[in-house]
């Protein structure tokens, strides 16, 4: 890392000094709330109702992208992450990748040297502020929409230049976690911004239902892009690369027995997979009743451990990656179906059909 030594005394010395001017930063920013907590407590009320069925979907929503940037944050604050957040995250995204996408990396990896310490401390502020105000806050009130573009705006600067726009130019697919977590973030936080009347009709339903299988029919088309490799051995050496990380022995040894059965068939393990995601693409499209979305619940856990390794391991993770806020999307799908008809329209116009629904 520019303008660090890699040396174990001097590593302690810049991990210390690197908590020492967090606590400082978090001690400054708790007390600016102190100070303005009049304002706040104006700001976290919200305008629509918080007993219909949109408002609490649109609040369960809100609190697990909150509750993700907080652990975001969280991670954010491992001692590696000021050592080793260049070496070890930033700079492995360059392989393989289009001129264009390299230029945008090597821009961030350039900006990041410049003060790893002091640009570490910042990202954990910002995604620690983003998720304790959309925790905190109400539906349709004033924080809850600033902590919302905020999450827009760092979203697609984590995306671009910390996830690589989540491995599309370069060997992604569903294992490694296309199309990165950060931009689902970004997605989740447009649907919060858009006013409750908007969830209330049914083609809001139906465009989410076809976006789901958007994003299935896209993890399909890269599983079974030749050139990403997913037909060869790569599949295995990429199990056996999450399984090699720090973690129990528990969950590394399913992953190397993975590794190796994918390494003995990988066009069985990839046909799988790609042919599981086209009828998964296919069920949301056309009809996304309780079966999709259990068969996409089943679908969405073993690709977050058997390709991602809950994205959080080894001390080098900085979100849980896809599999994560994947999750949360299906919960909100499945909320959306119990709930009785959260899109109807109001009481004195007719209800319309809904195409997708069973």
């Amino acid at each position: 890392m520019p303008g660090m030594s890699t040396g174990t005394q001097s590593s302690g010395f810049v991990v210390t000094l690197f908590y020492i001017a967090l606590i400082t930063a978090l001690v400054v920013f708790a007390n600016l709330l102190l100070v303005a907590r009049p304002w706040v407590r104006r700001n976290l009320t919200g305008t629509s109702p918080q007993n219909d069925n949109v408002s609490r979907l649109r609040n369960t929503l809100a609190y697990w992208l909150g509750a993700l940037w907080l652990f975001d944050g969280l991670l954010q604050m491992q001692p590696q992450m000021v050592t080793r957040f260049i070496g070890g995250v930033l700079a492995p995204l360059l392989t393989g990748q289009p001129t264009a996408v390299r230029m945008v990396i090597e821009t961030g990896i350039r900006l990041w040297s410049l003060s790893p310490l002091w640009f570490n401390v910042a990202a954990v502020l910002v995604q620690i502020a983003i998720g304790v105000s959309l925790l905190f806050s109400q539906d349709g009130s004033p924080i809850r929409r600033y902590a919302l573009w905020v999450s827009i705006g760092w979203g697609l600067v984590v995306w671009t230049g910390g996830e690589a726009f989540g491995s599309l130019f370069a060997g992604g697919g569903p294992l490694v976690g296309s199309p990165g977590s950060a931009i689902l973030y970004v997605v989740a936080a447009v649907l919060l911004l858009l006013p409750p009347s908007r969830w209330i009709r049914p083609s809001f339903w139906r465009y989410i239902a076809d976006g789901t299988a958007g994003f299935f029919m896209l993890m399909a088309f890269l599983a079974a892009w030749p050139p990403n490799g997913w037909w060869t051995r790569s599949g295995a050496s990429w199990m056996a690369t999450m399984a090699s990380m720090p973690q129990p022995g528990v969950l590394a040894r399913p992953l190397l027995l993975a590794a190796h059965s994918y390494g003995a068939h990988p066009v069985a393990w990839n046909g799988a997979i790609t042919a599981t995601t086209l009828l998964l693409a296919c069920g949301w499209f056309f009809r996304p009743g309780r079966l999709v979305l259990w068969v996409s619940v089943i679908w969405a856990l073993f690709m977050w451990y058997v390709g991602q390794d809950f994205g959080v391991l080894g001390g080098m993770g900085t979100d849980p990656n896809t599999g994560g806020i994947l999750l949360v999307y299906l919960l909100i799908w499945r909320r959306h179906l119990r709930s009785g008809r959260p899109d109807a329209v109001a009481a004195d116009a007719p209800p319309e059909p809904l195409r997708h629904l069973p």
